[in-house]
């Protein structure tokens, strides 16, 4: 594996070993990427290459995870139909439109949220539940209700009740249905071992929830941030006691402080910390006592995760608009205090290369190689090298109309990136752009896939499919 010598003590992302689980958002490493023995088709349908398909009850956009033969799922079921979701950036048109037409921000914000939320008074009672399939035959493992009530504030229609994705650490099952419900703790044979339920709190127009739980060293991380409160706290992974809390210093240029990113726990040989984005900054917190090590500021809308990679830590925040304030960062280890760049500049001590224009909006970005493959909602992906920041190439991803929120993952020389309206674009990992297949479920998605072994099981938004 590539090392890049910088004067300091590195990190080196080690591949998965091959039986490694998908144990939580974006698997092994939160960095996207299969072990090096993983093999998956290029090609399938909803017939071809695919070894199971079964139905999955309610809706939930919550990325399926792996252990043992277990998938897990979570997913909410309403009394009433929910408000179908549609692929696509939708907004910007729209609030164009009617400011053209001199209508104030009030009225301009209800109209949007009556278009595009869920509001909790046009729900009726869900119910949160937690699946188990069986990875070798699909049959249900088991089933559990995690909690069953109204709704104690809306959604985006793009969004779920159910969009956290769970975390196993091999010997429980953790879930979170967001800081408006609570964090479920299972065993690996669906028996509840512990809960916390927090208050509600308000999400930013009434988005609703997505950040999902990750462990490490028998510590529970969950990154709750809101209008009213935002801190990171970390729980004892087998008993759900507090064992930190720390307040986030908001940004207070920033007009919003509701965050739907997964932290991303980044270890290296002088210590682990906890990255994450929201309020208009990157920060990271000493995994130990939640002290705040580092920070960048200039941020935009935080919902991608960061990753690490030959040494490095990638992060970026994104836009709606394609060509927005999309910044993406290549960070060194062991920085302290406010390392962002100066104006003009795309360095600093600890920033080792930054681009203004990279990030996605929603789908975080992978590192396969040297290169950092970064693709926009829209579609649009930049490649870049990932010691350097220079650009390798451009494309738009399966070419026109294809629009992601989900994130991409990598086998082999391969990268799946699957669009919303569930068709999965292969491509090689090289230096210039290589379409392998477009492989077509028939069926909208939103949740980002999991490897394991050579089987990858992806979830539309009725039914889960197991791929090899």
């Amino acid at each position: 594996m590539r090392r890049i010598v910088l004067g300091v003590l590195i990190a080196v992302a080690l591949p998965p070993p091959a039986d490694a689980p998908w144990p939580g958002f974006r698997g092994p490493a939160m960095s996207g990427i299969a072990p090096a023995t993983s093999k998956i088709p290029d090609k399938w349908s909803t017939t071809e290459n695919v070894a199971w398909a079964i139905d999955v009850p309610g809706r939930g956009w919550s990325s399926p995870i792996v252990v043992g033969d277990s998938v897990i799922l979570t997913s909410a079921i309403g009394t009433k139909p929910f408000k179908q979701p549609s692929p696509g950036l939708y907004g910007n048109d729209y609030i164009a439109e009617m400011r053209a037409q001199g209508l104030p921000n009030d009225e301009i914000n209800r109209r949007v949220r009556a278009r595009d939320n869920e509001l909790p008074e046009e729900s009726d009672e869900i119910r949160y539940v937690v699946y188990a399939f069986s990875a070798t035959t699909g049959k249900l493992q088991w089933e559990r209700e995690a909690h069953k009530g109204l709704p104690s504030g809306g959604r985006h229609r793009k969004n779920t009740y159910a969009s956290e994705t769970p975390f196993s650490d091999g010997e429980r099952i953790y879930v979170s249905f967001g800081q408006n419900i609570g964090m479920f703790c299972f065993d690996l044979a669906g028996n509840l071992v512990w809960k916390r339920e927090w208050p509600a709190q308000p999400i930013y127009l009434d988005f609703g929830t997505a950040s999902s739980p990750i462990v490490a060293d028998g510590k529970l991380y969950l990154l709750q941030d809101s209008e009213r409160e935002s801190y990171l706290t970390a729980l004892d992974a087998k008993t759900g006691k507090d064992l930190w809390r720390t307040a986030r210093e908001r940004v207070r240029t920033f007009p919003v402080n509701s965050s739907w990113n997964t932290p991303f726990v980044w270890k290296t040989p002088a210590r682990t910390e906890i990255v994450t984005s929201g309020h208009a900054m990157i920060a990271s917190y000493d995994a130990a006592d939640g002290k705040e090590l580092w920070r960048i500021t200039g941020a935009s809308m935080p919902t991608a995760s960061a990753l690490a990679a030959n040494g490095l830590l990638y992060v970026g925040t994104g836009a709606q608009a394609g060509d927005g304030n999309r910044p993406f960062w290549a960070v060194k280890p062991g920085a302290t205090g406010d390392i962002t760049p100066a104006a003009g500049a795309t360095s600093s001590p600890h920033v080792v290369w930054s681009h203004p224009r990279a990030a996605g909006y929603t789908p975080s970005a992978i590192v396969h190689g040297n290169r950092a493959f970064i693709v926009h909602d829209t579609g649009t992906m930049l490649v870049l090298a990932a010691d350097t920041g220079k650009e390798i190439y451009r494309a738009r991803v399966g070419g026109l109309g294809h629009t992601f929120s989900a994130s991409p993952v990598a086998a082999g020389n391969r990268i799946y990136f699957p669009d919303e309206e569930g068709v999965t674009i292969v491509i090689e990992a090289g230096d210039e752009y290589k379409e392998i297949a477009q492989n077509d479920l028939d069926e909208m998605t939103l949740a980002s896939p999991a490897i394991s072994g050579n089987a990858m099981f992806l979830r539309t938004e009725k039914k889960l499919y197991k791929i090899r």
